[in-house]
């Protein structure tokens, strides 16, 4: 941008002569001229163009002198910003040398015209940048090892360190493809910027993992999905090879774990990416890591640009080891045969419970003998001396106890104590009556769920509902289901039929499904057995939601699985009280069963708090850092203060090596076995309590390289006793974002330039750039002024008045 220049007159004083002048030569010249007859119109013409001239010449003697403002010599400072990062390692088509040599040789070769022309003015401050902004003596520096290009963090802190100081502007050199700007330019600053576009889009052949998200679904026999996007350039109707393979990882995974096979698409061009699904069940718990690497196949050879987007690492939160739900059973019942080989089968599920075998009796009642003390159900059975087995009291079996100090507390009922029923995930309430628990133990069940945030499922039975009991309890307000507002109880006879049906909602909610596919689950909804036993629950509560469905032989619709969320926690009912007949029916439909109990099991305990938590998220000031927030609670799941929480964090997996980057580099994948990872390197980082968030430590964590990171944390209280552990992980592919596109941006390097006043200089216009910045505005200039009459141009345009006017005369047949 050009400022606005001024005229001055040095000889202002001749004046009255330049006028005098004036006053005697225009009036000759139009004597000498006279128009008459018909060639006025001519003869005006020519005296205009010898007044114009004659004008300019006394305009002279006046001295005019252009004034405009310019830089001043040395006294302004022009930052040199050059891109440091891995991108720049591309090589364009056609070229034997990457670009970033190209800019290197362009900013250090000796005697670089432009580059002097340009010291000649400013002071020049020469930067580089990728994840960080760096000073440097000068450009021999640039190695192009980084693995980020932190454009905007880059301008803003050179902004930063050199404000208050005359910066006239900002030469940047780099292809544009910024890692820290998601969502645009954002502030820009006042100080101009002049990009220099490094590397051209023409002719470059690549193919790359554009994105891999991995979702965790319900479905028992593949909760993991992973779906990778490939795309290419210059790689139009070649075929690719995606495959999956695991790094080590801090779960308990199975080195026998069986993997998806590779898959291959085809590229359809440079625009649209292809998809590929992978659906999997991994062999262990905890966080696991996997890589997914991309390949092109056949011949002749691709040779591409880079390897370093060949590869994605992502992560996988199967969970805690264990989780544990509390089975409770109001009498011997087949449907817990069918749940307990159900969860057997998952070592995530463990089902600790409770069946009552008798009711207790009245007090009054006659014992059958004299001095009988005991419940008849014991007699004969030997050493019955335990109070539990008095006949004043219910009958109870412990199963699945995982030790004998659980059996014991199992042995003598539902939990009284926080502690005790905090320790379990989920609840299950099997055909059991509200009578079986005290008043207090069912608030406590309702703070499981509020406060807690367990699972809660009724099973639909006898003994369930209202028929149990429980409209005048505590858990009157956790059901989804209105107790008093129940339908007419269902006939039970041998001629009924239920028939089970899915929702709207029940087909979109994996869990309530047994296939995946739509058609496959129709076909299995088909031959599904019918059921006899059925609970007519009508009043469901607006924030519940009616999964499935059952309808009798008079064709009433019930609702068969309902649920809810309920404070913390989430609660759902089955409608059905003889869901182990689905099993009975054959093989088929006992793994559909088995399936669907484990399904809805982990539906309880998804997304249940454990006493320690540790989340990680991005942390705001810092790019690539994450911030590690700890959680804890006591046995009551309140929030535990003055506690010590300390995280350890690991590296788990590492970026390419430079070798990767030549082709070829990468094989085949799927076939072998996976490389070996690299050795752990790990550091210790002491968690602070945040001040506003009672329960809560943080601390923050900046990875300086690519990989895979577990983070585990350890807290104790102020003894030493160690409360709980927890993971989490991430993945830090800074070289994801950098080779998303290898073509340079030149549509925001346009952008910043606009928004700043500066402009985009090609690799020709160096040669000029001293003399366009010496025309832009800058901190601190001085006036220059210089003679116009010196100026070549005057004295053009006075020659050219003269003669125009001259060869106008000639033909026009003028004397």
């Amino acid at each position: 941008m050009t400022p606005l220049a001024a005229i001055a007159f040095a000889n202002a004083a001749w004046l009255w002569l330049a006028l005098a002048a004036a006053a005697v030569l225009v009036p000759l010249t139009w004597l000498a001229l006279r128009p008459v007859g018909p060639q006025a119109g001519a003869r005006a013409f020519g005296l205009g163009l010898r007044t114009l001239g004659l004008g300019l010449l006394l305009l002279c003697l006046l001295d005019p002198q252009w004034v405009s403002p310019r830089p001043k010599k040395g006294a302004n400072l022009l930052a040199i910003l050059a891109d440091n990062s891995q991108g720049l390692q591309v090589a364009d088509a056609g070229e034997s040398v990457s670009r970033g040599a190209k800019l290197r040789t362009a900013l250090t070769e000796p005697g670089a015209k432009w580059l002097e022309a340009v010291s000649d003015t400013f002071q020049v401050r020469p930067y580089i940048f990728d994840r960080d902004l760096k000073r440097v003596r000068d450009f021999s520096e640039l190695d192009f090892q980084g693995n980020s290009t932190a454009l905007g963090g880059a301008l803003k802190k050179l902004r930063e360190r050199l404000n208050g100081q005359p910066l006239a502007g900002i030469l940047l050199f780099t292809d544009g493809n910024a890692t820290d700007l998601p969502n645009g330019l954002g502030d820009t600053g006042g100080v101009p910027v002049y990009p220099v576009v490094v590397g051209s889009p023409d002719g470059l052949r690549d193919v790359r993992v554009e994105r891999a998200d991995m979702r965790l679904t319900a479905f028992d026999d593949a909760p993991v999905s992973l779906t990778v996007a490939v795309a290419g350039q210059g790689a139009t109707g070649r075929d690719l090879s995606v495959a999956v393979r695991p790094l080590v990882a801090g779960g308990t995974g199975s080195s026998a774990e069986i993997l998806p096979a590779p898959q291959t698409t085809t590229v359809l061009n440079d625009r649209d990416a292809a998809e590929v699904k992978f659906d999997w069940r991994p062999a262990g718990t905890g966080i696991q890591f996997y890589e997914t690497a991309v390949v092109a196949k056949g011949l002749p050879a691709f040779d591409e640009a880079t390897r370093l987007n060949n590869r994605r690492a992502v992560l996988v939160d199967r969970g805690r080891p264990v989780y544990r739900i509390l089975y409770v059973s109001g009498r011997p019942h087949w449907e817990f045969k069918f749940l307990n080989r159900a969860l057997a089968d998952d070592p995530q599920l463990q089902l600790p419970s409770i069946i009552r075998l008798a009711k207790r009796e009245p007090k009054m009642e006659f014992l059958g003998r004299v001095g009988e003390s005991t419940n008849p159900l014991f007699r004969g059975a030997g050493n019955v001396a335990d109070d539990t087995q008095r006949y004043d009291q219910p009958v109870l079996e412990p199963v699945n106890a995982k030790d004998q100090d659980e059996w014991l507390k199992l042995k003598a009922g539902f939990p009284r104590n926080p502690d005790e029923l905090f320790s379990y995930d989920a609840v299950i309430l099997d055909d059991v009556e509200a009578d079986f628990f005290t008043g207090d133990q069912l608030a406590l069940l309702r703070r499981f769920v509020a406060e807690r945030g367990g699972g809660l499922l009724m099973l639909g039975g006898v003994d369930s509902f209202d028929d149990g009991g429980y409209e005048k309890t505590a858990l009157r307000d956790v059901l989804p289901v209105y107790l008093d507002r129940l339908g007419e109880p269902i006939q039970q006879d041998e001629d009924i039929a239920l028939k089970w049906e899915l929702t709207r909602e029940g087909w979109l909610e994996p869990w309530t499904r047994v296939r995946a596919l739509e058609k496959d689950e129709r076909t299995r909804l088909t031959a599904m057995p019918t059921f006899k036993v059925g609970n007519a629950l009508r009043g469901i509560k607006p924030a519940a939601t009616v999964l499935a469905t059952f309808t009798d032989q008079a064709g009433h619709r019930y609702p068969a699985l309902v649920g809810q969320h309920y404070g913390a926690g989430r609660v759902v009912v089955t409608g059905i009280g003889d869901l182990w007949s689905w099993g009975m029916k054959g093989e088929a439909e006992h793994a559909d069963l088995d399936r669907f109990w484990r399904q809805l099991a982990r539906l309880l305990v998804t997304d249940v708090p454990a006493p320690v938590e540790l989340r990680v998220e991005p942390a705001p000031e810092e790019a690539g850092g994450m911030t590690l927030r700890v959680t804890a609670r006591d046995e009551e799941f309140k929030p535990l203060d003055l506690a010590n929480a300390k995280i350890t964090v690991k590296r788990v997996g590492a970026e390419p090596k430079p070798a990767d980057s030549a082709p070829g580099a990468v094989s085949e994948p799927g076939a072998g076995s996976p490389a070996t990872p690299p050795a752990f390197s790990s550091v210790t980082l002491p968690a602070d309590p945040v001040a506003d968030a009672p329960g809560q430590y943080v601390a923050t964590f900046a990875p300086r390289d690519a990989g895979a990171y577990l983070a585990d944390v350890e807290v104790t209280d102020r003894t030493g006793k160690v409360l709980g552990h927890a993971q989490a992980g991430w993945v830090h592919d800074p070289a994801a974002e950098e080779f998303r596109s290898l073509t340079p941006n030149l549509a925001l390097l346009e952008e910043l330039a606009r928004r700043t006043g500066g402009e985009v200089v090609p690799w020709s216009g160096l040669a000029s750039l001293a003399a366009k910045l010496g025309r832009a505005p800058a901190p601190i200039s001085e006036d220059f002024s210089q003679p116009l009459w010196q100026q070549g141009w005057v004295f053009l345009a006075v020659l050219a008045c003269f003669l125009s006017e001259w060869g106008w005369r000639r033909w026009k047949g003028l004397p």
